[in-house]
């Protein structure tokens, strides 16, 4: 009986003793803020892995002993790294709009991280200087395209958050409509100033289609290092959207192009040297661009084309 008696008396010891060091232990993270039994507690392994990992690489630079407060990366590198946040994405809007050009994602949706953010497609347009307007045409960069006329938007036509940018949706229109990672806004005004071969139209509706994209201001870029003193070369130059001569005007063969700009300038270009040109509209107005030439040779601000045979 004693040895049984002795037995319980053990357990009995053992598991105050192992509620007292729990207890301590508690006691201690609450008092003392012991770091790494906290740690353990409050995050998950996966995220501690990573943190190690990155602490680690962090050690090829840095001595682990200043490893003491944010302080240490934040002052040496700027800011915590969000490499998921697209800050500076861009989206363009061209056409019939007082300022086509580039505006940030931000400015858009400045408040991606609150749900059920969105914004009123029609009210965005309004804030670009869009008025009034036939139709807009939404772009993606894998080859998305839909075009609405105004009369069939209505205050369910939304723009909101979409992972790295923004998307549009509807319910009052088909879902295909419902396009994804949004870059571009295409806006057909009402307005006609353009007179190509004699028909009204405008930039909007000229970039609707069919257009290309032309290499232009070709230059070989060099660079001598202060390592090794080796020069090295590139190649750079850029890309133009537009829409191309020949296509303008159906593959009708003709001499030369009648071309009047906005001062009333006429020029007569001979067909060879505008061949591979095409109509681009740039800071808001409609250019003859020659990827053979310099941008001294190109002619700004078209207001009138017209062939001649």
């Amino acid at each position: 009986m004693s040895n049984i008696f002795q037995s319980k008396v053990f357990r009995i010891v053992a598991v105050i003793a192992i509620l007292a060091f729990f207890s301590a232990t508690g006691f201690a993270i609450g008092a003392r803020k012991l770091g790494p039994i906290q740690l353990v507690t409050n995050y998950d392994m996966k995220t501690l892995i990573t943190d190690a990992n990155t602490m680690n690489e962090c050690a090829e630079c840095h001595q682990a002993k200043d490893y003491h407060s944010c302080d240490t990366c934040h002052d040496d590198h700027g800011a915590v790294e969000l490499t998921d946040v697209p800050f500076f994405a861009l989206v363009e809007i061209n056409g019939d709009v007082p300022e086509p050009g580039f505006i940030l994602l931000d400015d858009i949706l400045p408040y991606r991280e609150q749900p059920h953010t969105h914004i009123l497609l029609e009210d965005f347009l309004e804030q670009q200087g869009v008025d009034d307007f036939e139709s807009v045409t939404l772009t993606s960069p894998d080859g998305g395209f839909i075009t609405i006329n105004k009369d069939q938007l209505s205050k369910n036509a939304l723009l909101m958050p979409y992972e790295d940018g923004i998307r549009f949706a509807s319910e009052d229109l088909h879902v295909s409509t419902w396009l994804k990672g949004i870059r571009g806004f295409i806006v057909v005004g009402k307005d006609k100033p353009l007179q190509i071969n004699g028909e009204a139209t405008s930039i909007g509706r000229l970039l609707l289609g069919p257009t290309e994209s032309v290499t232009v201001e070709q230059a070989t870029v060099m660079f001598k290092s202060e390592e090794d003193g080796k020069i090295r070369e590139a190649y750079t130059a850029s890309r133009i959207q537009g829409i191309p001569i020949n296509k303008l005007f159906n593959n009708e063969s003709f001499q030369s192009l009648v071309v009047i700009d906005k001062a009333g300038e006429c020029h007569t270009i001979p067909y060879e040297e505008i061949k591979t040109a095409i109509l681009a509209p740039i800071h808001g107005e409609l250019n003859l661009v020659i990827p053979e030439h310099g941008r001294s040779q190109w002619i700004e601000g078209i207001k009138s084309i017209e062939i001649q045979d």
